[in-house]
């Protein structure tokens, strides 16, 4: 057997592998099926086996596109409030209310008190 059948077979393996791992977080799971899916399509050149894996990880890369899109959110929205956290501390020592602050930073009462509250 071929190094490149080798090498086939062990992306078929990591397929059969993922798919039998129980409680796999679900954001990860579709992460590690579009990582296979992204060896089958640079590695795998035999079309039954590369339909074969498709089929076992149950889709294609946008499960990758959608996994990066929902991390670089995730960052957008933590910068977004820590940059919040800022101006609402920074209003509350330049002496307005809060009150005042939620409405000029247009966050909630909640988050203006948390903020504080660190």
């Amino acid at each position: 057997m071929s190094s490149k059948r080798n090498v086939e077979y062990c992306i078929l393996n990591s397929a059969i592998a993922l798919t039998n791992i129980k409680g796999l977080d679900k954001d990860i799971a579709q992460f590690v099926k579009g990582i296979v899916l992204m060896l089958c399509d640079k590695f795998v050149c035999d079309e039954s086996l590369s339909t074969t894996i498709s089929n076992l990880v149950g889709g294609n890369m946008k499960i990758v596109e959608d996994y990066a899109q929902r991390v670089a959110q995730r960052k957008v929205d933590e910068k977004m409030r820590e940059r919040n956290e800022e101006i609402v501390i920074n209003l509350s020592n330049e002496g307005y209310g809060i009150e005042d602050i939620v409405r000029i930073a247009n966050v909630s009462l909640d988050f203006v008190r948390n903020a504080l509250s660190k």
